[in-house]
């Protein structure tokens, strides 16, 4: 691949994840429904897995309340 290819490839895949991330628009050649329809469904995965994961605040309380003991 050239590097003329390889930066044109780069610029591409910027765009893309900027529009399936960042609410960007769909770049050429890209199905703008497709494009919209999986932006969707990673902000809901996303949601999901935010809302299941533990806190992690007790846990490195724990951690640093065991390693620092108490005079």
């Amino acid at each position: 691949m050239s590097d003329v290819a390889r930066a044109a490839l780069g610029v591409a895949q910027e765009r893309l994840l900027a529009a399936l991330v960042g609410g960007a628009e769909a770049p050429d050649g890209f199905d703008v429904e497709r494009v919209r329809v999986q932006a969707e469904a990673l902000r809901a995965k996303h949601a999901h897995t935010a809302a299941h994961a533990p806190d992690p605040a007790p846990t490195l309380r724990q951690r640093l309340t065991r390693r620092r003991p108490r005079r």
